[in-house]
């Protein structure tokens, strides 16, 4: 099994605090989290990467979420954190990379209207629908269409 990874999910004022990568020549948001160190608890490692990420320490409130990857053979932890009202994520770093192959290029809050739906997708799988603000904001939705690239084309 390759190497687990966690993640912290912080929800502030109906937004996410998400990381933004520059990877493979196309720009990404995520939840800030890496790979689990040996003898490190997944909960450990989500505190430690959201440090790492943003600048911000926080504490876990419950878990959301283990999601397992059958092509990368490992598990992805998600815990929902809080963070102190006051604090102010910065753009951080990734400590296992050289300062030309960093990939973290911004942290921003988002709602998730401002979040593109292939990164909104991700978000999904990692328990988004088991924080009540979120649920609840989604099953406003109703039953639009969700696009879909390529989506007009196929209706013919």
């Amino acid at each position: 099994m390759k190497r687990n990874r966690s993640q912290a999910m912080v929800c502030r004022d109906g937004k996410l605090l998400l990381v933004e990568h520059f990877l493979f020549g196309r720009d990404f948001f995520n939840l800030p989290g890496g790979g689990i160190e040996a003898g490190e608890t997944p909960e450990e490692a989500a505190l430690r990467e959201l440090k790492e990420e943003t600048g911000v320490a926080g504490r876990i409130l419950r878990p959301l979420a283990i999601e397992y990857k059958p092509d990368l053979e490992s598990q992805i932890y998600t815990f929902l954190v809080e963070i102190p009202e006051d604090a102010v994520p910065v753009k951080g770093m990734d400590p296992e990379l050289s300062p030309e192959e960093q990939t973290i290029i911004d942290v921003r809050w988002l709602a998730l209207h401002e979040i593109a739906e292939r990164d909104r997708a991700y978000l999904f799988g990692a328990g988004l629908m088991r924080v009540p603000a979120f649920h609840d904001e989604v099953l406003t939705w109703g039953d639009r269409v969700i696009s879909y690239p390529g989506q007009e084309e196929n209706r013919n």
